[in-house]
């Protein structure tokens, strides 16, 4: 049995969302702020039966809460029809039983099985944090708030202070198994049976090992599990050794006990005067609880030593990154230990919030791609496991299918189920996959998307955005382009398209900088004034999108149909496309050429200039950019870039 789907509602920025959870992995990326921890954090609250806060209510309701209870203060509506109206947080779990075979025991998930069906294979858990005061108690809560000298006056800050501190006096969570094929059929179930299904289990970004003796001793916890279950709970693995272990700590204890208590009980006596107790009463003794066992589980401390000289050095010495996966090796190998009591009758949930901390780029690649062979190594139950992470490296190691992207709406945040779109997209997924790969591109994680040419492009974005800024091309924005996070990707007009409908998917506003690339038949390069059609294969594709052709048409696209694009025919969903235009009455078929047409006294080109005149023979196209850059700061900056920009600057990053 596992979990498939997770709906929360009315918590921080998820109004309405629901996550397709992957029966082994589940990574949830995307921009800062988009509610890829508050996910963990609404299932741990409920999970651990801990309250919700007014801090968790999402901003964009409170309007309609307080609106709502001033309503109801007001004597327009019943203390019913309040709560059947008010938008409470809700948390919901979809569990498909189906790959059990009939005669499993299904454990911990039974009581929430209602549907007697024999056909049904899913169970629905829903928990509401919803009204469990009485009328009479919320209405003396409220009342002073509302009612001065019994005339309805309503103080706002008063309402707000009384909201916030009763919150969790108002609101209370009750969990119910809902019938999936009936919403209205559900039963009240209690908190024991909703952890004893999901043991859950977190690790925080905010991890310390505890090497040192501090608190929070994860190797004195898995340590201190070694004394305390019984012989026949220990990990076969390590029995033997733990056994010895005991024998050892209990003989020490009596030893050390009987010799302690004579040498002090003998100490204590010589030490007490004023005759008393004489020789015929009870004489004083000493009795110290010694226990070694203590000692070991809270004083063990981790230390590194040399294959080469057995020398050793403390944790404190290692790298950070090296003490991180140690700290969650160890965290995961206790929490092993706890679920294998349990077996396959519970559903264990692992969340681990940023694993990269302090991992280098190989080491956060090598963390995605072993983690469920360590899990499967160390325990013999399923784990689902959740990460949330910022890192390019883990998000694209992980295949599509486990990787959900937090979209931040004006209406809240869409977790995108990114195995959706590569059902639908088989043919470029695997370019797609494979160039986010090799090229460690962080588009999961940016506000907008540039997609260049090639290296001239690369090295010049950067720049050229900046002198557009301060041109003031940007101003008609107050969240301007600069301070914006946009990755650049560099990918050929032969590949760009294969990313359009991605970006499109994603919702991240998309620019792509391509070149015309003229040609005087399928084979032969010219200038654009004698050009019959474009070699470029995105520009190519984008006029079958704009003409509603099929994808395999063959049919060759005029040349100058591509250029007589309206700046609206250039924008397809969140993506614009720009490539070189005529300016001085010339146009270059590629970036260098643009640059050299309206830069002409810096390459020498005198007038009248000719298209011929403007063809780059360059040996290096990197060696172009860095002498524009250094040598020549002031260029001006060809105009379908400055379009381009300046398009992607005014696109807003919520919608």
């Amino acid at each position: 049995m596992k979990i498939s789907k997770i709906r929360i509602k009315n918590y921080r920025l998820l109004i309405d969302t629901e996550l397709d959870v992957d029966l082994q992995t589940t990574l949830i990326v995307g921009r800062n702020n988009t509610a890829k921890t508050s996910c963990i954090d609404c299932i741990s609250t409920v999970l651990r039966g801990k309250d919700f806060t007014y801090d968790d209510y999402p901003l964009s309701m409170r309007k309609e809460l307080q609106s709502l209870i001033a309503t109801f203060m007001k004597k327009e509506i019943d203390f019913s029809e309040f709560c059947e109206q008010l938008p409470i947080i809700s948390l919901e779990f979809l569990v498909d039983y189906s790959s059990d075979d009939s005669e499993d025991n299904l454990g911990a998930l039974s009581p929430f099985i209602i549907d007697v069906d024999i056909d049904t294979t899913e169970a629905l858990i829903y928990a509401e944090y919803k009204v469990k005061v009485d009328e009479k108690t919320l209405w003396k809560l409220l009342e002073t708030s509302f009612y001065k000298d019994n005339v309805y006056s309503p103080n706002d800050e008063e309402i707000s202070n009384v909201i916030v501190t009763n919150f969790s006096k108002i609101f209370g969570m009750t969990i119910y198994a809902v019938n999936p094929k009936n919403k209205k059929d559900r039963q009240v179930k209690s908190y024991k049976e909703l952890v004893e299904l999901f043991q859950f289990y977190s690790i925080p970004a905010e991890r310390t090992l505890g090497e040192d003796g501090a608190q929070n001793n994860t190797l004195g916890t898995l340590i201190t599990s070694f004394f305390d279950v019984g012989e026949e709970e220990l990990d076969p693995a390590v029995a033997d050794e733990v056994k010895k272990l005991r024998k050892l700590v209990e003989a020490a204890n009596k030893n050390v006990q009987k010799d302690s208590d004579e040498i002090l009980s003998s100490v204590v006596n010589n030490a007490v005067g004023f005759g008393y107790p004489n020789g015929e009463e009870l004489q004083l003794g000493v009795t110290t609880q010694l226990s070694i066992d203590d000692q070991i589980k809270n004083q063990t401390k981790l230390s590194y030593t040399t294959g080469i000289c057995g020398e050793s050095l403390p944790s404190t010495h290692n790298g950070l990154g090296y003490k991180n996966l140690i700290k969650m090796e160890f965290l995961l190998a206790a929490f092993a230990k706890k679920i294998e009591k349990y077996g396959a009758a519970c559903i264990p949930l692992l969340f681990i919030e940023e694993p990269e901390s302090h991992m280098h780029p190989q080491m956060q690649h090598a963390f995605a791609d072993y983690l469920e062979t360590f899990l499967k190594k160390i325990s013999n139950v399923h784990i689902q496991t959740f990460l949330t992470s910022h890192s390019a490296h883990i998000a694209n190691t992980m295949d599509f299918s486990k990787i959900r992207y937090a979209q931040k709406t004006n209406a809240g945040v869409i977790y995108k189920n990114l195995n959706l779109f590569a059902k639908s997209n088989a043919n470029n997924m695997d370019f797609i996959k494979k160039y986010l790969t090799l090229s460690r591109c962080d588009l999961f994680f940016a506000d907008k998307i540039i997609f260049v040419e090639g290296a001239s492009e690369r090295l010049l974005m950067p720049d050229m955005i900046d002198k557009c800024d301060k041109a003031g091309e940007f101003d008609s924005c107050k969240y301007k382009l600069p301070a914006q996070y946009y990755a650049l990707i560099e990918i050929g007009g032969a590949y760009a398209y294969k990313f359009i409908p991605f970006a499109n998917f994603l919702g991240i506003p998309c620019l792509i900088l391509t070149d015309i690339d003229s040609m005087e038949d399928g084979r032969t390069k010219t200038i654009v004034s004698k050009g019959k059609i474009s070699s470029n294969v995105t520009l190519k594709w984008w006029m079958r999108q704009i003409k509603s052709m099929d994808e395999d048409d063959t049919t060759k696209i005029p040349l100058a149909e591509i250029i007589a694009l309206s700046p609206e025919q250039k924008t397809y969903g969140k993506c614009h496309i720009e490539f070189q235009t005529e300016e001085n009455g010339l146009c270059g078929r590629s970036l260098e050429e643009a640059i050299m047409n309206v830069n002409r006294s810096y390459y020498e080109l005198s007038e009248p200039v000719k298209e011929e005149s403007l063809e780059f023979n360059g040996k290096s196209k990197t060696d172009f950019a860095l002498n524009l850059i250094c040598e020549k700061p002031d260029y001006e900056i060809p105009q379908y870039i400055k379009n381009g920009l300046i398009w992607l600057n005014n696109q807003k990053v919520l919608e």
